[in-house]
């Protein structure tokens, strides 16, 4: 079996340690499904103008890239001004993972975002976002998108444009039925404050939770070119919720993994 190898961002930590890391449940899903993780840690602020020769050198060596979660992103990157409810933001990684996202879309790599990967992805690609959806979504019934149960658990329910290609890959082959529903649903968990406001020019929303929060990204298809940045991948997909937490107990998340290993090459 031929293994896929990729490419998966680290946080960095703001405190003096300014250590680089990674849950572990990244790379175990990743080795679950056959692959091989490669860590690309961002480098020092001060070598920020090699950052694009940086990312063509990584997406090059890589399968397919995974934007891992964290903390919040930097408004000004999406022209708005930091607020008072935004978190901790790195400049490093926000402007290293830009320069991955694009270079990975130039040069039509698989691409998956999780929970900040999908905000990171969308401002990347020309979106915006909520700073903190609790204050600025209108809807009073809010739900639970920050959950005290266990991470592996489900927390609540998104529904999945029926003819997204990522309902087709959560509900497997025949999962998503014949009936005239345009919607599926699955169950997910929520560890989040911030999400997707306008969706970057060439994707679409294609998972919403019942109070409106988007929590699932990915190319319009129909388009010839989607971007500024070339043609993405069609496995160039971001959710809002944690499936490497998941993958052990629940069918949807571990299909999410092959699903994306088999678009980078896994044979």
């Amino acid at each position: 079996m031929k293994q896929a190898l990729i490419g998966i961002t680290t946080d960095i930590d703001d405190g003096k340690s300014r250590k680089h890391f990674l849950h572990e449940t990244y790379a175990a899903a990743l080795y679950h499904a056959h692959c091989a993780p490669l860590l690309l840690t961002a480098p020092a602020l001060r070598f920020k103008a090699e950052y694009e020769a940086l990312a063509e050198r990584f997406i090059a060596c890589v399968d397919g890239l995974l934007l891992s979660g964290g903390d919040d992103v930097n408004a000004l990157l999406y022209k708005e001004e930091n607020y008072t409810f935004n978190g901790a933001f790195s400049e490093e990684r926000d402007l290293f993972e830009i320069a991955l996202c694009r270079c990975a879309v130039r040069h039509s790599k698989p691409m998956l975002g999780i929970c900040r990967g999908i905000q990171s992805m969308n401002v990347a690609l020309g979106g915006s976002l909520f700073q903190d959806i609790a204050v600025q979504l209108p809807n009073k019934l809010m739900l639970s998108h920050c959950q005290k149960a266990p991470s592996y658990s489900a927390s609540h329910e998104v529904e999945l444009a029926r003819s997204s290609t990522l309902a087709r890959i959560l509900l497997g082959k025949g999962g998503v039925g014949t009936d005239d529903k345009r919607v599926v649903s699955v169950l997910v968990n929520s560890f989040h404050h911030q999400a997707v406001k306008r969706v970057a020019p060439g994707f679409v929303a294609v998972a919403h939770a019942h109070d409106g929060v988007i929590e699932a990204i990915e190319p319009e298809l129909n388009t010839v070119v989607p971007t500024q940045y070339g043609k993405p991948h069609p496995f160039t997909i971001g959710v809002q919720w944690h499936p490497e937490r998941m993958y052990l107990h629940h069918k949807h998340a571990e299909r999410l993994f092959q699903g994306f290993a088999i678009a980078c090459g896994l044979k």
